[in-house]
């Protein structure tokens, strides 16, 4: 692929990501207080103490989904289409298996699900079938489905990925609001998301095929050697994965079980604003995903350290604008959009989000590391944030109740993901580990302290009246941090790129 091409097509992808994403985050930050309200906070609770059980048995998928990218992204370089169609296989074959077994294992969890959470009785019932459902959704459709999804993206075809999100994010809303409307309670919602998430996944199976060069799967070509194969990758990204499930799944369960299910619906709360953040962040990463194998794969070491530097940071803004944003209005926010008795999310939300910053350069790092031969390491990582995480929560929790887990969260962060992944990574390509202080950290939180002074000056002489409100007084501080890094924190080269790209763009107008 042509540099040209390459910058067209990643582009292409990204902002298609940035425009699924904020799409989805209007809906939920709609669709979120309808179901608050609806549902009264215990069924919220429930609701998202159901989705953090059944985020730990989507762990059956072992990795599988990202070496599917992985392949499929190396072969649009060396063009081996019997190899990745005997891989891919072979994987779909081990996906209908896991899910299978996925479901009878969580059918036997259930008769111990009420009586091993402390869920009130009158909920059991409830809580039952809401798991079941809901299994039905992240085993049997998500996990052999998902291969679908791991080829588009491979592809690179991930502003395809992204079309039929949006669909289904409106499928989606429309038939919660209806449901809800029609008081179908949390059994009808949890089935209008199941019956949702199965026709996206149709819709990744059709246009794999027709999309996907030479794509053919079959029972015939599943081979237990080239199983053996996928395991030794699948297996180091499977560990990784439980280390991100740890970050936004186990909280919640360990709110349950030390405090109870209001404060789990309080925490959520928190765990929602910060996984738009994140989210927000990862639509860029992401897009880099099945480019990084391919730069792998044609030995491009620069343009991967100007991945781990230079896109790091730019990515590393987009999210301090958005933590420095809630700095400044974390209780207004709170307060308008879910209400009064959501405040106590306050201060976890803060360290959440100080984790979130922090973490972002990370991403990429791990991304980079992952796709390029160093998945054991990354693993080893991971195996340690698990540790440390749910060590300092179980602790911490005690002594300081919601804050006290979100801080694990942090403590985790800066011990593994500052200053483990970032030093390998710039050892690995050959690039002092403090530039991620003076490239990418500091030249993104310099003009935070401009951002977050002007903020708490606006508020404090003009109260925030409302949602809307709230978004209009941060405006101001969003152009001047703007602003303040354009001039300090770009340097001269990409200046005159963008300068160039505006000329061009004014001339074809």
């Amino acid at each position: 692929m042509s540099d040209n091409r390459r910058v067209q097509t990643t582009t292409i992808n990204a902002l298609t990501n940035y425009f699924r994403f904020f799409f989805s985050m209007v809906i939920s930050f709609w669709l979120i207080p309808f179901i608050i309200k609806s549902l009264g906070q215990d069924l919220y609770g429930l609701w998202s103490l159901t989705f953090s059980i059944i985020g730990f048995f989507s762990l059956l998928d072992f990795g599988f989904g990202l070496g599917v990218v992985k392949w499929t992204g190396e072969t649009r370089v060396n063009g081996n289409l019997e190899y990745r169609n005997t891989m891919l296989s072979t994987v779909l074959f081990v996906y209908v298996m896991l899910a299978l077994g996925g479901m009878l294992i969580l059918g036997a969890f259930s008769f111990f699900y009420g009586r091993l959470f402390s869920i009130p009785e009158p909920l059991i019932p409830i809580a039952v079938t809401l798991l079941i459902i809901l299994g039905v959704r992240s085993l049997l459709i998500q996990i052999p489905m998902s291969l679908f999804k791991g080829v588009l993206f491979g592809e690179q075809r991930i502003y395809l990925i992204n079309i039929i999100q949006i669909l289904s994010s409106i499928v989606y809303a429309a038939s919660a609001f209806l449901a809800l409307r029609n008081d179908l309670g949390v059994i009808g919602l949890a089935t209008v998301n199941c019956l949702t998430f199965f026709g996206e996944n149709l819709l990744y199976l059709f246009f794999a095929y027709r999309k996907t060069k030479g794509l053919s799967l079959s029972l015939k070509k599943v081979k237990k050697s080239f199983l053996k194969e996928a395991v030794s990758f699948s297996m180091y990204s499977f560990i990784t994965t439980i280390a991100g499930l740890v970050l936004f799944q186990t909280d919640t369960m360990i709110v349950q079980l030390t405090l109870n299910l209001q404060l789990v619906g309080i925490y959520a709360v928190a765990l929602k604003i910060n996984e738009y953040a994140f989210l927000l962040s990862k639509q860029l990463v992401n897009v880099l995903t099945p480019l990084i194998s391919e730069l792998k794969e044609n030995k491009e070491d620069e343009t991967i350290r100007y991945l781990l530097l230079d896109i790091a940071k730019y990515i590393t803004a987009t999210g301090a604008l958005i933590t420095l944003t809630i700095y400044v209005f974390s209780k207004e926010l709170l307060f308008f959009w879910v209400g009064p008795d959501f405040l106590q999310a306050n201060v976890p939300l803060l360290l959440l989000m100080t984790s979130f910053l922090l973490t972002i350069p990370e991403l990429i790092a791990s991304n980079v590391l992952m796709m390029t031969g160093e998945h054991a390491f990354t693993a080893k990582v991971s195996i340690s944030s698990i540790i440390i995480d749910l060590g300092a929560s179980l602790i911490l929790v005690q002594f300081m109740g919601l804050a006290g887990i979100a801080m694990g969260t942090l403590i985790s962060t800066v011990a593994n993901n500052v200053a483990v992944t970032l030093h390998k990574a710039s050892k690995l390509y050959a690039f002092p580990y403090h530039h991620y202080l003076t490239k990418v950290y500091l030249p993104v939180l310099l003009p935070g302290i401009v951002l977050v002074g002007s903020g708490f000056l606006l508020k404090t002489f003009f109260p925030v009246q409302g949602l809307w409100d709230m978004m209009m007084k941060a405006v101001p501080g969003v152009l001047i941090y703007l602003v303040l890094f354009w001039f300090l924190s770009i340097d001269q080269n990409m200046k005159q790129k963008v300068r160039e790209k505006v000329v061009r763009l004014r001339t074809r107008s």
